[in-house]
């Protein structure tokens, strides 16, 4: 089965509370369970970022409303996390 996880914060990438800790976690188990996981959220400027490796997978632009967007989307390459995990850059809206 493929499970995709959308979320606001993933640890050890971003991390507020414990929305954090389980979606830093449940995957690894869900990939140990012979499905694959993946992790999607927003791609804030933070150590993890900086100090990893990353693909540009897609790029784009949606609108909201009347104001338009660009958007990158960028996997992390080496699936250090132990799943795979995209992170969605919408230039000056998640700065």
């Amino acid at each position: 089965m493929e499970i995709l996880h959308v979320s606001a914060e993933c640890y050890p990438v971003a991390k507020a509370g414990g929305l954090g800790d389980v979606v830093g976690a449940l995957p690894k188990y869900q990939q140990d369970a012979g499905h694959q996981a993946k992790v999607v959220m927003p791609m804030y400027r933070t150590k993890f970022l900086y100090n990893n490796d990353f693909d540009v997978v897609h790029k784009g632009y949606t609108n909201i409303g009347d104001y338009f967007f660009d958007y990158t989307i960028i996997k992390e390459k080496t699936n250090k996390l132990g799943f795979g995990l995209y992170l969605v850059d919408i230039n000056g809206l998640l700065d």
